[in-house]
C-alpha cells in the first residue's frame, strides 16, 4: 500500500511546484517588469523584414528602403535597425534605411528589423491637397475611354467618391490589361490603380497609390499591399483595388505613399521584399534591460520568445492555446467520456477552422468527408492493400479540395475557397478510420463518434480563436505548467466518466 501512494504523494508534489512556479513568474512579471493581465495594456509592434536579392558579380550591393509613413499615435524607432547594419539618412528629402554590402557579396537574404511605439502625441490631419483648376490633358484615345468608363459608371456625373470609387474599382477589375493601357498615360506596375488614379483626377478627385502591411499576427509574411488612397470627406481613405472595399485606419501600416520607390537595390537582381508584423508588450523591454545588467550578454538578455523574428512569434501565437485544447480533449475523453474519431484531430481540424471560421469549415468538413466516405466505400469492393487504399483517398480528398475552392469561386461564396486549409493527411485518415469502424460497428457509432469529433472541433475553435487567451498564454508562458498539472491529475482519475452514469443508471434503479 506504501509504495502505491509514493508515487501518487511525488505527483502531487510535481503538480504544486509546477503551479507555484507559474503564479511565482507571472506575479515577477506583472508587478516588477511591467506586464499586463489585460491584452489592451501597454505594447509596441515589432516589424521584420527580409530582403531576397542576387547579387552581380563582384559589384558592391547597396540597399535603400523607404521609412514607414508616420501614423497618427505612432512613431518610428530606429535603434532596433541599427542592429542589423542599416543606416537612417535623408534622400530628396525623404528618411531612408541605406546599407551597403562590400564585395564579394554571398548572402541572398538581408533581414532587418525596426519598432513601432505609441507616440506622446497625435499628428494633425492632413490638409487636402491642391488640385489643378482643369484635369490633366489626355490623348484622345485615353480620353475617350475615361469617358466612355464614366458614363457606364456614373453617367450623370453626380455620383459621390464614396460610391463612385468602389464601383469604378469593380469595373477596372473586368477590363483586360489592353483596356486599362489606354486609360494610363505611363504605364507602370499596377494598372488597376494607375487606371483609377487617371479617371479620378478627371472627376477632380485627389488619388494616390500606396503601399502598407497589414496589422495582422496571423500573417506570418507578407508582401506589400497596394492601395488606392482616395480624399473626400476631408479626410484620405484607402481602398483595395482588387475588392474595391475599404480599409478601416488604423489596420495598416503605412510604408509608402508618395512618390519616392519603396525599395532601391544597385549591384544585384530579382530583389523582392516581405514583411511580418507582431505586438510585443511593453514589459518586454524592461525585462531585456534588466537580463543584459545581470549578465552583460546581448545573447543571453534576449533569452525568451519575444526575441524571436515577428514571423516566428505569430507561429507560435497560434500554437499557444494548443495545451489547453488539449486539455479540453482529455477531460472531454476521461471525465466525460466522449469518444472522438481520432484523439487529437478534433484539435487538427480546429486549426483548419482558425483560416476559413467555424460554419464554412463545418460545411467544408462535412462536405469533404461524405464524399470521400462515397469513394472510399467503392474502393473497398477493388480489394485494394491498405497503403494504395490510403494513397488512392488522398488524390480523391485534393481533388475533392480544387473542386469545392473553384466551385466557391465561381458561386461568389469566399468562405468556401480555402478548402485547402484542412490537413489532407487528417481527412484521409478519417475517412479510412470512419470506413473501418461503419464496417465493424455500424452506422450508428460511426456518425457519433464523427459528430463528437465536429462537436468537439468546435469547442476547440472557440478557444483558439479567443483572442485574450492567445495573448495570456502566449505572453505568460508559464501558465503552460498548470495546465501540465491538470493534465497530470487527471491521469490518475479512474472513476467513472460522465456517460457512463448514464448508460448504467437502469442497473443502479434495478
Amino acid at each position: 500500500m506504501a509504495d502505491a501512494r509514493n508515487p501518487r504523494r511525488m505527483l502531487y508534489l510535481l503538480v504544486v511546484l509546477l503551479a507555484a512556479a507559474a503564479v511565482t513568474v507571472t506575479v515577477v512579471k506583472v508587478r516588477y517588469f511591467g506586464f499586463s493581465l489585460s491584452d489592451r495594456g501597454g505594447f509596441y509592434y515589432q516589424v521584420d523584414g527580409v530582403i531576397t536579392l542576387e547579387p552581380q558579380g563582384e559589384l558592391p550591393v547597396r540597399i535603400s528602403l523607404a521609412v514607414p509613413e508616420p501614423e497618427a499615435g505612432w512613431a518610428f524607432v530606429p535603434e532596433a535597425v541599427e542592429a542589423t547594419g542599416f543606416q537612417l539618412t535623408r534622400q530628396d528629402g525623404f528618411p531612408r534605411l541605406v546599407k551597403t554590402l562590400t564585395p564579394p557579396v554571398a548572402i541572398r537574404r538581408v533581414p532587418f528589423r525596426y519598432r513601432l511605439v505609441p507616440a506622446p502625441q497625435r499628428r494633425a490631419e492632413p490638409e487636402k491637397p491642391e488640385l489643378p483648376m482643369s484635369p490633366p490633358p489626355l490623348a484622345d484615345a485615353a480620353h475617350h475611354a475615361v469617358a466612355e468608363l464614366l458614363d457606364r459608371i456614373d453617367p450623370e456625373r453626380k455620383l459621390p467618391a464614396a460610391e463612385l470609387v468602389p464601383a469604378l474599382l469593380h469595373r477596372l477589375s473586368a477590363l483586360s490589361p489592353a483596356e486599362k493601357r489606354l486609360l494610363v498615360p505611363n504605364p507602370g506596375a499596377d494598372l488597376t490603380v494607375e487606371a483609377a488614379v487617371t479617371v479620378l483626377a478627371q472627376r477632380g478627385i485627389p488619388a494616390r497609390i500606396m503601399r502598407g502591411i497589414l496589422y495582422d499576427p496571423r500573417r506570418y509574411q507578407q508582401q506589400p499591399t497596394l492601395y488606392l488612397d482616395v480624399w473626400h470627406d476631408d479626410a484620405w481613405h484607402a481602398y483595395r483595388p482588387g475588392a474595391g472595399t475599404l480599409e478601416p485606419p488604423g489596420t495598416f501600416l503605412v510604408l509608402q505613399r508618395r512618390d519616392h520607390s519603396l525599395l532601391e537595390v544597385s549591384g544585384a537582381r530579382s530583389s523582392s521584399l516581405l514583411y511580418s508584423v507582431t505586438r510585443v508588450p511593453a514589459g518586454v523591454e524592461r525585462l531585456n534591460r534588466i537580463r543584459a545588467r545581470i549578465f552583460d550578454d546581448r545573447t543571453l538578455s534576449e533569452l525568451s520568445l519575444f526575441s524571436l523574428p515577428a514571423a516566428e512569434q505569430n507561429l507560435f501565437k497560434q500554437l499557444a492555446l494548443l495545451p489547453l485544447a488539449i486539455l479540453l480533449i482529455v477531460i472531454a475523453r476521461n471525465i466525460i467520456g466522449i469518444t472522438t474519431m481520432g484523439t487529437f484531430m478534433p484539435v487538427l481540424i480546429a486549426m483548419a477552422f482558425l483560416e476559413m471560421r467555424l460554419l464554412p469549415g463545418i460545411v467544408n468538413f462535412i462536405l469533404i468527408l461524405t464524399v470521400g466516405l462515397g469513394i472510399r466505400a467503392w474502393l473497398s469492393r477493388l480489394n485494394l492493400l491498405m497503403v494504395p487504399r490510403i494513397s488512392a483517398v488522398v488524390v480523391v480528398v485534393i481533388l475533392l479540395m480544387q473542386l469545392i475552392s473553384v466551385g466557391a469561386n465561381l458561386l461568389h461564396i469566399p468562405e468556401l475557397v480555402n478548402a485547402t486549409c484542412f490537413p489532407i493527411i487528417i481527412i484521409a485518415w478519417t475517412i479510412e478510420r470512419a470506413s473501418m469502424t461503419w464496417e465493424e460497428d455500424g452506422a450508428r457509432n460511426t456518425l457519433k463518434q464523427l459528430g463528437a469529433s465536429l462537436g468537439a472541433a468546435a469547442v476547440c475553435y472557440l478557444v483558439l480563436a479567443n483572442s485574450y487567451l492567445q495573448y495570456l498564454l502566449y505572453t505568460f508562458a508559464e501558465l503552460n505548467l498548470i495546465i501540465l498539472g491538470v493534465i497530470l491529475l487527471l491521469g490518475t482519475y479512474t472513476g467513472y466518466r460522465l456517460t457512463e452514469l448514464t448508460r448504467f443508471e437502469p442497473l443502479v434503479k434495478s
